[in-house]
Parts: structure tokens; sequence; C-alpha cells
């Protein structure tokens, strides 16, 4: 019968609101070739709110359409599938017809899942998901439930949530949120809102950056500074062992362009013989005993200071060679 409200232009779904039971396979041996879907009048919840059926609009809904009826468990197609979740139907219902006291599926083709279920009536009840206005009056239905639900004669009321609570949060979401993919709508919008209030004013922000870069900018300077003073210790350290030559510091320094770097340079030159040993005669008198004539002794001795002084300048000859300049005139 119409419903005693004027319908809003709101509308929405609701389930587990009614539940009657399915024949009792077990001891009819057969399928069952029709059920009754919803009552005829109207229905009132146990939490007050109310629900009306006009069987006949809604099977004239159901012709208009042409689209079978899922039959699923647990109102699997409104709740599972609104999550992204697999909700296949164990039947379908492909036809209506309304009658004195109530709304039937009068054509019924029950797949395996679900002659399997009636069989072993792990689920003797029916309840119906469907869509409706503001003020309670259904408009076409969306799904029919084998459910769990208590033996309560149609139209007992079996459920006092009524509408579809569960929620239609992705998981996602939820879980980027730090929340258990089980979270509802309202724990999802709690941790919208504390991001809100914990969210950083623009400026407060970009000064905190800016003054992050200049902190970090200052180490980096100092740091700098430190490395070339160490540079320049080793470096000078390893010319004055004559380890390296002169014309090897700029290698060396390039080399010592990062703190692993020095390290390895550090590391190198502690097992770097010195290999420039002093002769002993830079600073021994060359002896003048024959005139004009030089010693071999003396002219040895100025060979050895001309070729150390080379080395020192970066230059290496060979003895043989600093001889002959010496006795050239080389100084």
């Amino acid at each position: 019968m119409p419903h005693r409200h004027q319908p809003r232009t709101q509308s929405c779904y609701a389930t587990g609101v009614i539940a009657g039971e399915v024949a009792d396979l077990a001891a009819g041996g057969a399928l069952p070739s029709e059920i009754k879907i919803a009552p005829a009048g109207e229905v009132r919840t146990r939490d007050g709110r109310t629900y009306s059926f006009d069987p006949a609009v809604l099977a004239a809904r159901f012709a208009a359409d042409g689209i079978d009826i899922p039959l699923d468990l647990d109102h699997a197609t409104s709740r599972r599938a609104a999550l992204g979740e697999r909700a296949d139907a164990v039947g379908w219902i492909k036809a209506l017809a309304a009658r004195p006291d109530g709304l039937y599926a009068t054509r019924i083709d029950w797949l395996a899942e679900g002659q399997a279920v009636l069989a072993a009536r792990t689920h003797r009840y029916v309840s119906p998901t469907f869509h409706h206005t503001e003020t309670g009056a259904a408009t076409w239905m969306h799904s029919v439930a084998l459910v769990t639900a208590p033996a309560l004669a149609m139209p007992a009321v079996a459920d006092a949530s009524g509408a579809i609570e569960e929620s239609t949060v992705p998981k996602a979401i939820a879980l980027a949120l730090g929340l258990a993919e089980t979270a509802d709508d309202a724990a999802c919008l709690s941790a919208i809102a504390a991001l809100g209030a914990a969210k950083v004013d623009k400026a407060v922000h970009e000064q905190a950056l800016a003054t992050l870069a200049a902190v970090s900018t200052e180490l980096d300077t100092i740091k700098a500074v430190g490395r070339k003073v160490r540079v320049e210790t080793l470096i000078g350290d390893a010319l004055k062992a004559k380890k390296i030559v002169p014309a090897q510091r700029s290698a060396f320094e390039a080399m010592c362009a990062t703190d692993e770097g020095v390290a390895q340079v550090e590391a190198m030159l502690l097992v770097t013989p010195a290999g420039l040993a002093a002769s002993g005669l830079d600073h021994r008198e060359v002896p003048d005993d024959a005139g004009d004539a030089e010693t071999p002794v003396a002219l040895a001795g100025r060979a050895i200071a001309y070729r150390a002084r080379l080395a020192a300048e970066g230059v290496q000859i060979s003895a043989a060679d600093a001889v002959i300049a010496v006795k050239g005139g080389a100084k």
C-alpha cells in the first residue's frame, strides 16, 4: 500500500530490516520455487524507523528495468562490493509477483553454491536490500540475501540497525591514515581532522626550511675549512719527509677533495717510505788540493748537491747527468 508520508527527493538503501524463512530444502527435498522477499504495507524497526512496501510498484519497476535481482549471502552485494571486494551471487531472481500480503520472487535460478547452502541449512532466511526515499518508501529491489537471522515470521524485524552501516572507505585510504583496513567512516574522518589540526602554517614552514638551509650551509663551510687545514698539514708533512715531491702536490690535494679522500691519502702516506734521503753532503765543503784541478770527491759532492736541489724542485736526473751538468758549470 502507498506510504503515508510524501516521499522526498533524497534516497538511500536499507538492508537487514526484514527477514523471512526459506522453505526447508532438507524436509521438502526440492529447491524453493518462490520466496517472499518483502511484506505489503509498513514495517517498523525496533529503533522506531518506518519503511513501507507497495508490491505492485516494486514488481512494475522490476519489469521496467529488465534486470535480474542477485541472490547473495549475508548482503555481500551491498556490503562487500561497496568496499571493492568480490561478492558472487548464489542465485538470480528472474520474476517478481505482487500479492496481497507482499512481494514474491516467483522464478529463481539457483546456482550450485546457493543449492549447497540451502541443503546445509546454514542460511535459512531471506532479507532484501532495497532503495527507498528519505521517508522510507521502497522504490526498487537492489538484491536479496540468504542470511542467518533468527527464525521470525514475515514481516519480522530482524535487525534494529536497518540501513547499511558498513564502511565505504577504501582499504587503501584507511591504511594510508595509519588505521586498520576495517576502520569505519567515523575513524577515518577523525584521523583526517587530526592531520588538519597538526598542519603547520605555510609561512612558518618556509621560515623553518630557510633556517635549516642556512645552518646546513654554515656547517658545510666549517667542515670545508677544517678539511683544508687538515690537507695542508698532511701535504706539508709529506713534503718535509720527502715522501712526495712538489710536483705531486696538486694531485694529492685533488685526492683530498672529500673526507673519504683525505682518509685514503693519510693511509697511503703512512706506509710510504721517504724516497729522498739526505746525503749528508749538503753542507760539506769541497776540498781544493790541486789548484784548479777538481778532485773526484769534490766533483761528486757538487753533483750530489746539484741533484738534490733539482729533486727538491721536482726534477729527477741520474747521478751521471748530474756529474756532467756540474762539470759543465751548473750550480
